[in-house]
């Protein structure tokens, strides 16, 4: 029985040396988790100190990336998504509302890519809230050694680095 599925397998009823078994980059590759920074996951609009005075909140719901091994060595391209949603507040109403929402590849410390983007959504008179996707895509993931974090972040303008918290 083994040679037959030798024979289908391997077109020869002895299996190839391991070594000479064919690879498949994307087995070696572990696509890194996505992480949401510490303070990043929300933002609030308020228009004085107490919840009454809130206009809006815009706030991250779900992450989710997909990696591709670009060769050996370990490179590869990375799409990120987010999905989020836009809140109204008691001291809010229609409009547009949006915040900048970062994405950052680290590695040792290092950031190896960095992209910021508006997000948001429009809300109508009508409307408590909606919901917004973004994706980040054809991030390129040079080859190297050491843990490879994605981190996103919300934030007004996407300027200062984020501080990261494991998800």
């Amino acid at each position: 029985m083994q040679k037959f599925g030798n024979i289908i397998a391997f077109q020869s009823t002895t299996p190839p040396p391991v070594n000479q078994l064919p690879t498949d980059p994307e087995e070696e590759l572990i696509c890194p988790a996505v992480i949401i920074a510490d303070g990043g996951a929300a933002i609030r609009a308020q228009s004085g100190p107490d919840s009454g005075s809130l206009r809006h909140q815009i706030s991250i719901q779900t992450v989710a990336r997909e990696c591709k091994a670009t060769g050996p060595g370990g490179g590869f391209t990375l799409k990120v998504g987010v999905e989020g949603r836009v809140l109204a507040g008691p001291a809010g109403g229609s409009g547009s509302h949006s915040a900048t929402l970062t994405t950052q590849v680290i590695r040792n410390g290092q950031v190896l890519a960095r992209r910021a983007a508006r997000v948001g959504a429009t809300l109508s008179s009508n409307q408590t809230g909606a919901d917004f996707t973004h994706v980040e895509d054809n991030i390129v993931v040079p080859p190297g050694s050491g843990e490879t974090e994605i981190v996103v972040s919300l934030g007004t303008g996407g300027a200062d680095p984020v501080r990261r918290r494991r998800r």
